[in-house]
């Protein structure tokens, strides 16, 4: 449903229920389960900033999440109201790549993600293995979660990078789609970024040359500073989005390289499984661990939310 933001203030006041403000999705598919599991006996309705559209808001989802919950906060309903939005870069010093936080922000009714993204919450080894394990269907699920353990860390480290080199060319989703499994290859169990397929790969895509050479510049620079860089922090750090795509990436190259036969159509079958059948996956997994106190997770919108957690 659509709704502008007068229209959308007025559903808030009215309403009896609670309301939690998202950006997309995935944040509501994320929050769905999490509700369920740990505040069911509260009613809350799971709001999208996608759906809510007027001239009064300038800027993309988060900009709108962050604008409501401005104005709700000084409403008398304001208890009934909670907005949540991804933290992005902000309060990270880039320079010294550090976490200053290291922490959940809460803002009066507003929480920012713990890392970049909501999907930065899934890069815990732990959670993607129990969901390959649930997911998977290969033949030799063995061997290459076996070789995916080894290069997991590297994996998220060179997804940081890129996230980091798309976000300083200004031109994230370029970047991101270059994490694909045919521009990747595992050298003693090491997870490697072949610059110069990388290099084509761009230029097939039409992007120039000058492009080209800052892209592999600023990539080669990040890689190196994030090198001595806690894995703690490159986990909050590094864009979410890359880093879930580079999980299904690294994971499709190490059942290719473990399979004897047919090693493309082995490694195929984990992109035939919905890309949303593989977010509830780990959404699940977070859950189970969260509420055996083994995850971080967005406990201050439950907490707003006034539920029982125990």
């Amino acid at each position: 449903m659509q709704y502008n933001l007068q229209s959308y203030l007025n559903s808030v006041k009215m309403s009896g229920r609670k309301h939690l403000l998202v950006e997309g999705k995935y944040d509501k598919q994320l929050f769905r389960i999490f509700l369920n599991a740990f505040i069911s006996h509260i009613k809350v309705d799971i709001d999208i900033a996608e759906n809510l559209s007027d001239p009064a808001i300038l800027g993309g989802n988060c900009q709108k999440v962050e604008k409501v919950t401005e104005i709700i906060n000084s409403k008398e309903y304001a208890s009934r109201f909670v907005g949540f939005v991804d933290r992005e870069y902000r309060e990270f010093d880039l320079e010294a790549v550090a976490d200053k936080l290291g922490c959940h922000n809460q803002i009066l009714r507003l929480v920012w993600s713990r890392g970049h993204s909501i999907e930065n919450y899934f890069l815990d080894y732990h959670i993607i293995h129990e969901s390959l394990l649930g997911l998977s269907s290969v033949e030799c699920f063995d061997k290459a979660i076996k070789d995916f353990a080894n290069c997991f860390e590297k994996a998220i480290r060179i997804a940081c990078a890129l996230g980091l080199t798309g976000f300083e060319m200004g031109n994230s989703e370029m970047i991101r789609k270059c994490i694909h499994p045919d521009l990747f290859n595992i050298q003693n169990s090491e997870i490697i970024l072949q610059i110069e397929l990388w290099k084509d790969f761009l230029k097939e895509r039409k992007v120039t040359e000058e492009e080209v050479l800052k892209a592999v510049n600023s990539f080669q620079s990040w890689i190196g500073k994030l090198t001595d860089v806690s894995f703690e922090t490159v986990r909050w750090l590094c864009d979410g989005h890359s880093g879930i795509r580079m999980v299904w990436t690294v994971y499709y190259r190490c059942v290719f390289v473990n399979t004897s036969e047919n090693p493309k159509n082995e490694a195929n079958k984990i992109y035939k499984v919905p890309e949303d059948t593989r977010f509830q996956a780990l959404a699940s997994w977070l859950v189970r661990k969260a509420k055996a106190k083994q995850s971080v997770y967005p406990y201050e919108v439950l907490n707003l939310l006034e539920g029982d957690l125990c």
